[in-house]
């Protein structure tokens, strides 16, 4: 719990910044304030199996993934300001666990210009979340690897670069939203997407940065980088999409010996009725490509939604993972349940 104290004393600056600037604007008095949030739950069976431990467990349970609970105050069309908090309540957890996940004033300029100061989303978790549509379930293969970032504390840049062409930048702390802290430099964070048509993308990005780590306790002796490339397609109907990404020393900033991390996510889903949609993902990573090739993580998901309502969505899903060398199964774990997300 003490990370929603830590978060609560970094967002205090740019709350009291977006004061000022509501006092520095004429049309601060015509303000507009709006609330909303977001939930994902479950309820499902989960066993696991570790080889290594000779353990096997199977249970019913349930889990609050996400509570999301947004407020905005527009001071005027330029100005604004954004909070959302993010609780989640997962299985054997004693304790809830809550943060902030967005934090900052925003500055809107025409023709697509926006600057945000605080605490906001990564452009490519953002961007490939926008475009997979089903977050809700779980996300996409970099985060479950824990080598990509949702949110950040720092300065957010986006724009558009020609017809068609745009982008995101995000210089920040690299120590992630839910650990609000920083290291020696500041890491950066970009991405261009390329709009071909009206419902196809390719995005090419990067990172680059310390992840917030510090060398006055022990030698620093890497950085953190991260290729990323996307392509995606999204229409009423049909999603498709594959994304792969390529990092190198984001757990090893402290030890002599370099690492290298591949992964890739492919995604696609189809709307079968008006209510009713199909969809399917596979995930597949080499986490330690140097140290220990034969080193293999898998994740799977399949099944079918059903939105009764827009504000509703409800799944019955089917979820694998699993960790393996060429020799044989480290451990894996199936899944099998109702997700759901609600909006309000």
């Amino acid at each position: 719990m003490n990370s929603v104290w830590m978060s609560a004393r970094h967002a205090m600056p740019v709350l009291a910044l977006g004061s000022a600037f509501a006092l520095a604007t004429p049309a601060a008095s015509a303000g507009d304030f709006s609330f909303g949030g977001k939930v994902f739950a479950d309820i499902s069976q989960l066993q696991k199996q570790d080889h290594a431990a000779g353990t096997d467990t199977r249970a019913w349970d349930v889990d609050l993934k996400r509570l999301y609970l947004d407020a905005d105050y527009a001071f005027d069309p330029a100005w604004s300001v954004h909070v959302t908090t993010d609780v989640n309540w997962l299985r054997g957890e004693r304790d809830p666990d809550v943060w902030l996940k967005h934090a900052y004033v925003q500055r809107q300029w025409d023709g697509g210009t926006r600057l945000r100061v605080g605490v906001d989303d990564m452009p490519a978790l953002a961007l490939t979340s926008k475009w997979y549509g089903y977050r809700y379930i779980d996300p996409i293969g970099t985060s479950i690897q824990k080598i990509d970032s949702a949110a950040d504390w720092g300065v957010h840049l986006t724009g558009v670069l020609a017809p068609k062409v745009d982008y995101a930048v995000s210089v920040v702390t690299g120590g992630g939203y839910k650990h609000p802290t920083h290291g020696r430099r500041a890491d950066v964070e970009a991405m261009v997407t390329w709009h071909t048509s009206e419902h196809t993308m390719l995005a090419l990005g990067g990172f680059d940065g310390q992840l917030a780590a510090s060398a006055d306790a022990r030698p620093l002796y890497h950085t953190a980088r991260r290729l990323d490339l996307l392509a995606a397609y999204a229409s009423d109907v049909w999603r498709l999409g594959m994304r792969y990404s390529y990092a190198s020393n984001w757990t090893t900033l402290y030890s002599v010996n370099s690492e290298r991390n591949g992964s890739w996510s492919a995604w696609g889903s189809v709307q079968v009725a008006p209510q009713w949609s199909v969809f399917a993902r596979y995930d597949r990573a080499q986490p330690t490509r140097l140290n220990d090739p034969s080193r293999r993580a898998m994740y799977a998901n399949a099944g079918v939604q059903w939105q009764p309502v827009k504000r509703l969505r409800l799944a019955l899903a089917f979820k694998r993972n699993a960790l393996r060398r060429d020799n044989g199964e480290i451990r894996r774990s199936n899944e099998a349940g109702i997700w759901s997300e609600y909006s309000f």
